[in-house]
């Protein structure tokens, strides 16, 4: 059981609206509950050319070189040195989970989940797509060849769904808000839009019927799980209704249908906005608690 982590995550977004506080008041609140430094695995920078994988060499060259081009202006998020430090280390960070995941089980980065990034352009908060990377440098290592990716996030993951179009080997399933953004959406092998003001009981729902169509398509080696805390009732970016039991019963079903399966599960943090970010932190403290009594048996 490890969570992966690296203080490069904490980049300077100059006010931006993404927390990225959250990332070291987790692993605070983490550590905490196990008293042990040895369940924390500091995160590897990725080469340039290993991002290639998944982005266009032109694309990284702007954004290494904090060039404003229009591949890096899509972005709403600045562009300075600690931002593509900590955007190119946090998808070496879901990689380095998704091996740890495919060794012990599951394993979670603390950051992570930037699933708007497309190969030629960021979009979103999103740089480099790390849940992308690490999927496809698994499969270059030859470590899999099949995946799942389940992205529970307020926001559909549509650079994701771009990447893996057409890839047979690699399924995406997306449970999101329908009315927001991104416009237009892409489609990927398995959708899911929600009205503003769905709750527990409905959200649940329909998740089970999209894990089950999921597990039906495609027997998947790994599962990447964007657990994203901004389907909260509380976050000001979205109107989903979902409750703090309601999103840890959202990860106990996630977690559920990958352990009767026997497949491993790496873990991304994606969006949460609320104000107090003390709510957010709880919101993944409990992913990361259900993970350890459902995965970690």
């Amino acid at each position: 059981m490890k969570f992966v982590f690296s203080e490069k995550y904490l980049i300077d977004l100059e006010g931006h609206i993404f927390p990225v506080e959250k990332y070291e008041l987790l692993r605070k609140r983490l550590l905490q509950d196990l008293a042990d430094e040895g369940y924390f695995v500091e995160t590897e920078r990725p080469a340039l050319d290993d991002l290639t994988l998944v982005h266009e060499r032109e694309y990284l060259e702007d954004f290494i070189n904090l060039r404003w081009t229009w591949r890096t202006s899509l972005s709403e998020a600045p562009l300075n040195p600690t931002v593509v430090e900590g955007f190119i280390y946090m998808a070496g960070g879901t990689h380095k989970a998704a091996q740890i995941a495919l060794e012990e089980g599951w394993s979670m980065n603390i950051g992570g989940g930037f699933h708007h990034a497309y190969p030629d352009h960021a979009e979103g908060f999103c740089y480099i797509n790390d849940i992308a990377y690490a999927v496809k440098k698994l499969k270059a290592e030859k470590r899999i060849k099949k995946a799942l990716i389940v992205d529970c996030d307020l926001h559909q993951g549509n650079g994701t769904a771009f990447i893996f179009r057409g890839d047979p080997d690699v399924f995406t399933f997306s449970i999101h808000q329908e009315l927001l953004y991104p416009y237009p959406k892409e489609p990927g092998d398995l959708d899911i839009g929600l009205d503003a003001g769905v709750g527990d009981e409905e959200y649940l729902e329909k998740l089970r019927e999209g894990l089950e169509i999921a597990f039906d398509r495609i027997e998947p080696e790994i599962i990447v799980y964007q657990a994203g805390a901004d389907p909260y009732r509380g976050d000001p970016l979205g109107q989903l209704r979902l409750s703090k039991e309601g999103l840890r019963k959202r990860d106990e079903l996630v977690y559920s249908y990958a352990a009767e399966r026997s497949v491993p599960v790496a873990i991304t943090l994606g969006g949460g906005y609320t104000n107090p970010l003390d709510e957010v932190v709880e919101i993944h403290r409990n992913t990361a608690l259900a993970a350890m009594e459902i995965l970690g048996r």
